[in-house]
């Protein structure tokens, strides 16, 4: 009889969801001057997917504040029609926060973001809520696989 083993995930990030008709490296640039965060490239969330028969990537962005204790993703939600959340189709992009939150104004950013030339909506989401909240894992595999190569 075969093992299984099961992996306890725990989602314990916060999630906006942003609507913007702006290219994600744009976004970015307007997110570091407007913020003053240091958002840089990182690998691109990337998976296989049956029913396409093709890999599907998005692209990723991430800003560590080292002095409070929090990590900020920027990922995007649509790429040429492969959607990362499908659940969220009608956002473009996904905004994370990891770590100390007590450091980090969550209405203060809402407002901050909505001021931001180009963005249309900003909205929380719940985590819970997400069926495919799985995808958005699959990019810290990727990561620990490609440094072990």
């Amino acid at each position: 009889m075969a093992k299984r083993q099961f992996i306890d995930v725990a989602f314990d990030f916060t999630i906006w969801g942003i609507n913007s008709s702006m290219e994600d490296y744009r976004l970015c640039l307007h997110l570091n001057q407007y913020l003053n965060w240091n958002f840089k490239r990182v690998h691109d969330i990337e998976f296989y997917s049956p029913q396409i028969k093709a890999a599907k990537h998005f692209n990723a962005y991430k800003y560590k504040n080292e002095a409070d204790f929090y990590t900020l993703e920027l990922i995007q939600n649509k790429n040429t029609g492969n959607i990362l959340i499908p659940e969220l189709k009608n956002i473009d992009f996904l905004f994370l926060l990891n770590g100390e939150d007590d450091y980090f104004d969550k209405e203060a950013f809402s407002a901050s973001l909505a001021k931001i030339p180009g963005v249309q909506s900003v909205m929380p989401i719940e985590v819970n809520s997400l069926k495919s909240k799985h995808n958005l894992l699959i990019r810290h595999f990727n990561e620990q696989s490609k440094k072990k190569n």
